[in-house]
């Protein structure tokens, strides 16, 4: 139980740097692809390959596991149902279709750097969904303290760009940032309530990639403007890199770390995102940000630690 446990958290370490790196790949790829339709193809390019993956290494049958390792109303036996794939599919429409698609159409308007930050507030969101999804735990000062501290930390962060708000365009970006995380975040909970420990953490990866991947194709053929496609080496660079790393093995870390640690501690990968997309922004991208901003920043981190405190707290009693 132990070893699962440390690879769990290797795997989080692993996704605390990968996903960090998205955000500049992003960058790239949207130059030359429109926003929701390289959301379909690198997300169904991934989701296939870790699909063929698993029938290929024998993971699509259920494992067996003991009755009591079950979660609350599972039943021995094959977990594969029609049902249990409605509900991937469902799952995947939330965190890839949403989470990366609305993230990935926001970017054409604001830094990477920017939409990192805005998604730290991750844990924020996915403490919220678990509060109002069970019913059951209280809100306590530190969560209350955190939820108010991070959104501080973004006012900060926004003090000398309000006049930005007068663009439209900027809005709309920071917006689906804002959905973006929303949409995530219930994912993230979907994931942790109805991944099926008897399945494969890559088969289940498959199937979410898969079915968000196809939910981009949609969202592109309803909003995306142009469907002209560059040819740049750095366009298509970033686009493998997505695919392969950022999508199917990252994603795969996700689906394990999600099978042996809470919701909230497996989102607490947005600490480092931002200052791993920030430092590749500014290096890479020659985006900046002003010390108010670095200071908003830190608040929202702090927040974000509050709140998921207030969480344990909460969970402990």
């Amino acid at each position: 139980m132990f070893r699962p446990l440390i690879q769990a958290y290797l795997s989080l370490a692993a996704i605390c740097i990968i996903w960090g790196t998205t955000y500049t790949a992003i960058k790239f790829a949207i130059r030359d692809f429109p926003p929701y339709l390289l959301v379909g193809l690198r997300q169904t390019a991934a989701g296939l390959l870790l699909l063929a993956w698993a029938l290929a290494a024998g993971r699509v049958r259920s494992a067996a596991v003991p009755p009591g390792l079950l979660a609350e109303g599972q039943q021995p036996g094959s977990a594969l149902t029609r049902r249990y794939l409605w509900l991937q599919a469902l799952t995947g429409l939330c965190t890839i279709t949403g989470g990366n698609g609305f993230i990935t159409w926001g970017m054409q308007h604001v830094s990477s750097g920017l939409a990192a930050v805005i998604g730290s507030l991750t844990p924020v969101m996915v403490v919220l969904i678990n509060l109002g999804w069970k019913g059951t735990e209280r809100i306590n000062a530190p969560t209350v303290g955190g939820v108010l501290l991070g959104f501080g930390g973004l006012g900060l962060i926004f003090h000398h760009g309000w006049a930005d708000f007068l663009h439209r365009d900027y809005r709309l970006g920071i917006l689906a940032c804002f959905g973006s995380c929303f949409t995530w975040s219930l994912g993230t909970v979907m994931a942790k309530r109805w991944n099926d420990p008897r399945v494969s953490p890559v088969l289940n990866a498959g199937l979410q990639i898969t079915a968000g991947g196809l939910g981009g194709f949609v969202l592109s053929l309803l909003f995306d403007p142009s469907y002209a496609i560059q040819h740049t080496g750095q366009g298509l660079a970033a686009v493998i890199y997505l695919t392969l790393i950022g999508s199917a093995l990252a994603f795969s870390l996700y689906m394990f770390a999600l099978q042996h640690l809470s919701a909230t501690v497996s989102s607490l990968y947005t600490y480092i995102n931002p200052m791993v997309a920030i430092l590749l922004g500014w290096l890479f991208l020659g985006e900046h940000l002003s010390a108010w901003e670095f200071a908003g920043m830190g608040i929202t981190i702090c927040g974000v630690w509050l709140v998921n405190r207030g969480y344990r707290a909460g969970v402990a009693r």
